[in-house]
């Protein structure tokens, strides 16, 4: 019974989100992509809300397509995940913030465990689907 979460991530990775709970994400990621854009200030902030619109854009992208595409899609996003979640556990480990001040104040111990969460399925997920090289069963 330990094992369900292991099992149901199994099934999404191979099988994939059912037809409508796909069509729901890429609605709402889209528009949450198209608003980050249209939205950025004229500033030098304006990079972080290209970005962010840019990866929303890409969960899009990996819940309307299919095979090669939805792989490089989805594992474009594994690696950022990623990347940022490698990223905050050593900016944390070499501020030396090992527990929060307060809720919501960056820490150790919460980058571990965003680490965990989404950098290590990401990575796990880029590596299985290998940018859309990896040969389809069947």
């Amino acid at each position: 019974m330990g094992d369900i979460h292991k099992i149901g991530a199994e099934v999404i990775t191979q099988r994939g989100l059912s037809r409508s709970a796909r069509a729901l994400l890429a609605t709402f990621s889209g528009l949450f992509g198209l608003i980050m854009v249209l939205t950025a200030p004229d500033s030098n902030k304006a990079v972080y809300f290209y970005l962010s619109g840019g990866f929303c854009g890409l969960i899009c992208i990996a819940c309307i397509t299919s095979s090669r595409i939805r792989q490089l899609a989805g594992s474009c996003i594994g690696t950022v995940l990623f990347l940022l979640s490698f990223w905050y556990t050593i900016t944390e480990l070499l501020a030396h913030h090992i527990g929060s001040n307060g809720p919501g104040a960056p820490s150790l111990l919460q980058s571990l465990a965003f680490f965990v969460a989404f950098g290590i399925p990401g990575a796990s997920y880029a590596y299985k689907a290998r940018f859309g090289f990896r040969r389809e069963a069947g």
